[in-house]
């Protein structure tokens, strides 16, 4: 009981006080300054608990039928949100490559490694791991990692962002509860990142961090 209400408190720290904190220091600390410093607090967490070896955190390669599961779903997904974009966000749509194109060469090959894999490593890895006696294996756990998830991007202020936010949450840790695999959650992750940066919908991911 003990060590339920420690985690209890601690994960309200780290994943309610600290966002909410961070939305006055957004002007100091870049967010991804900001994921990167959490990521390492987490990582730390899981090394005192003996937990940070290369193959637990990556885990096991994730089998070819759930590979192709995250594609088929990203395939169908992509499509709406790229046919939705084009009709109520036609005047974004596709800009970012179209008027910046070296630029966004640059930033489809860095999302996966300066977000997505931080993120994954503290909403994926971290609290599976470290919050597993409070929410259980299951629906209940996809759910706390998808709402802090999206609480974490509350800075952007705006309820695009939210919503994409918690959708990928649900997404990406319904990966990682089926396959143990940050690798294939934070590829998952990369995927969307740059999709919805590329079709115009970075804007309302990005906005309001440089407010």
């Amino acid at each position: 009981m003990i060590r339920r209400v420690y985690l209890a408190v601690e994960f309200t720290v780290l994943f309610i006080f600290l966002p909410s904190l961070y939305i006055r220091l957004r002007p100091i600390f870049h967010p991804i300054l900001a994921i990167w410093c959490l990521a390492g607090v987490c990582a730390w967490f899981l090394k005192l608990d003996g937990y940070f070896t290369r193959y637990r955190l990556w885990g096991e390669r994730p089998a070819g039928k759930q590979i192709l599961f995250v594609i088929g779903r990203f395939a169908l997904i992509a499509v709406t949100l790229g046919l939705l974009t084009f009709w109520f966000e036609y005047g974004r749509f596709l800009t970012f490559p179209r008027t910046r194109p070296v630029l966004w060469l640059i930033f489809i090959l860095l999302y996966p490694i300066l977000s997505a894999i931080p993120q994954g490593i503290v909403y994926r890895a971290f609290i599976f791991y470290r919050y597993g006696d409070l929410f259980g294996e299951g629906w209940a756990m996809i759910a706390a990692s998808a709402v802090v998830f999206c609480y974490a991007h509350t800075f952007l202020l705006n309820f695009a962002a939210m919503l994409l936010t918690l959708g990928g949450g649900i997404l990406f840790a319904h990966t990682y509860l089926k396959s143990r695999s940050l690798w294939l959650s934070s590829i998952e992750h990369a995927l969307y990142g740059d999709f919805i940066f590329t079709i115009g919908l970075g804007y309302f991911m990005y906005s309001g961090a440089v407010r």
